[in-house]
């Protein structure tokens, strides 16, 4: 698996301490993935001061640029025509999305769930295109929880547990959910992923 990383997962996970983990996870190397020139940029400016939205702290900052160092950028592509007026596919993704367009072998790591309903309302023939090359965060958070274990999701997740809704309930609010529980909410979540969206998007991680 090659991975087009969009910035929402890379900036999540970078906080979460999931991010330099991928390639065991999704068995994976960072030779041939790629990530948007825009994540360097914005991980810059965080060392400096964290935004606040993206970035919450300089070492999720730091962690991100370590990425943007291992990983290539987006060849140059011509943004397809059937995402210029797709309501919900902001610029970056429309890149990643083009990209993928163009070579097969690279799968989206995303925590933008707007843009996955937005891919999901575009035409048939297009959708077919992405089928089953799409990773969302919860997919990545159930693989580190089957490799790592409960107590290694809270020590790292926990923290910055509430910059995504769904890893906030996911772990707790009080990061005290048992593993059966973390369990059962992954797997909802990833459900609801796929009940939201069109199910054949995603890549049957540990399916």
């Amino acid at each position: 698996m090659r991975l087009a990383i969009d910035i929402d997962a890379a900036a999540k996970l970078a906080h979460w301490g999931l991010l330099p983990h991928i390639p065991a996870l999704l068995n994976t190397d960072w030779k041939g993935c790629i990530t948007l020139t825009s994540l360097r940029f914005r991980a810059q400016k965080a060392l400096q001061k964290p935004d606040g939205r993206v970035f919450h702290c300089t070492e999720a900052a730091q962690v991100a640029l370590d990425l943007c160092a291992s990983v290539g950028l987006p060849p140059d592509v011509t943004l397809l025509t059937e995402l210029q007026d797709v309501q919900g596919i902001d610029a970056g993704e429309a890149v990643l999305l083009s990209a993928m367009h163009m070579d097969r072998d690279l799968c989206l790591l995303t925590g933008d769930k707007r843009a996955l309903r937005a891919l999901s309302a575009a035409a048939p023939e297009l959708r077919g295109v992405f089928a089953g090359r799409v990773v969302t965060v919860e997919q990545v958070l159930g693989a580190a929880l089957n490799r790592f274990g409960l107590l290694w999701l809270r020590q790292n997740v926990c923290p910055y547990r509430h910059i995504d809704k769904a890893i906030l309930i996911i772990m707790g609010s009080r990061c005290d959910a048992g593993e059966p529980s973390v369990r059962e909410a992954i797997d909802a979540y990833v459900m609801e992923v796929r009940a939201l969206c069109d199910p054949s998007l995603l890549y049957p991680l540990g399916d």
